[in-house]
């Protein structure tokens, strides 16, 4: 029987899909295919592809659209079954996907919605990163994942973390929420007030369960702010102007996840980037993690030289590749350093 592709999710597709990773460069199980798959608001956004013989799936690519990007999500071709070109059929079906949205370009990254891996990693998966580059695809920088043992220095954990004067850091409030995200929106990163938006929306509705939290909706997340030059009063507003935001656990469903980090650009060059760092490690040890790690950041500028000076070691590197599709109406960065940031990546720092 010939091989077939479908477009639509059968029952029991996702355990088989998850199954064919297992022995790649990057598995992902059950549970995070079907999260990639579900954060997708419209279901028309996003399509999986399966390529299948007599009912058996031997491979599928994830495409999904977000603001006029394409996005392959993940995809792999079952080892038994490579070299009979379902790679580049898959490939191909992912393009026309692609260009049948209007998408301008077709990403092999992080999204910001939610990655299995920002990349491709060449060291390990070097058969990849030659199939796309043979069909056109361009790398475009280098992603680093990062990772700092927690459990080596635990006495640290309940000292005060490195302050600026004039600067309080403290965790974010129900009440501090809406400010917190409006700021991140505007001086940030839209996707990362999208990120935090959501994990705060999925802590509430699970309070609303009858859940109990005792760290509320909010829980990870630290905002450093102006230290109010007099105790807060009932009738006065004495927050002080907000400064910066670190988070942890609110990047898929690891508590070890730190990310993302950022300060706002008037309070850049104050500290406040590696007093916040400081902060939410230390909670993070309080709370019971072993490590922290995060998946993408990138090895050039201030962010990368903190996390070194904080004991954060390289875990690996993955390259992120674009495939400009014909009329493309967008004019792409021509450095990778520019071009990671135009991808928005989740969690590349914002320290300076």
């Amino acid at each position: 029987m010939s091989i077939q592709v479908r477009e639509r999710l059968h029952p029991g597709d996702l355990s088989a899909l998850a199954d064919l990773t297992r022995d790649s460069a990057q598995p992902i199980d059950e549970r995070t295919l079907t999260r990639l798959l579900l954060v997708d608001p419209d279901p028309l956004s996003s399509v999986v592809l399966i390529a299948e013989e007599d009912g058996r799936a031997l491979g599928y690519t994830h495409v999904a659209l977000e603001d006029g990007v394409a996005y392959l999500v993940s995809g792999v071709v079952a080892p038994s079954a490579r070299r009979r070109g379902l790679g580049t059929l898959l490939w191909d079906g992912a393009v026309a996907r692609a260009r049948r949205a209007g998408a301008g370009r077709l990403v092999i990254s992080g999204r910001p919605r939610g990655y299995a891996a920002p990349g491709i990693d060449e060291r390990r998966d070097p058969a990849t990163a030659a199939f796309l580059r043979a069909r056109g695809a361009r790398a475009g920088g280098s992603a680093l994942a990062m990772e700092r043992d927690l459990t080596q220095d635990l006495a640290t954990a309940s000292a005060p973390a490195r302050m600026p004067v004039g600067v309080r850091i403290a965790p974010c409030t129900p009440e501090e929420v809406p400010e917190m995200i409006a700021a991140v929106r505007a001086d940030l990163d839209p996707d990362w007030a999208q990120l935090l938006a959501r994990h705060v929306d999925e802590r509430s509705a699970e309070q609303t369960r009858g859940r109990d939290l005792p760290a509320g909706p909010a829980a990870g997340i630290l905002l450093a702010r102006d230290a109010p030059a007099e105790p807060r009063s009932a009738d006065r507003d004495t927050l002080g102007e907000l400064l910066g935001v670190a988070a942890s656990g609110v990047v898929g469903e690891d508590p070890e996840r730190f990310g993302p980090i950022g300060v706002m650009p008037a309070a850049r060059g104050r500290g406040i980037g590696g007093a916040l760092l400081d902060a939410a490690l230390q909670a993070m040890a309080r709370a019971g993690s072993r490590r922290a790690w995060f998946q993408w950041t990138s090895t050039a500028g201030p962010a990368h030289r903190l996390y070194l000076s904080r004991g954060f070691r390289p875990l690996t590197t993955t390259t992120p590749f674009l495939l400009d599709l014909p009329g493309d109406p967008h004019v792409l960065p021509d450095g990778p350093q520019e071009l990671l940031a135009a991808m928005q990546p989740l969690e590349q720092g914002r320290t300076r």
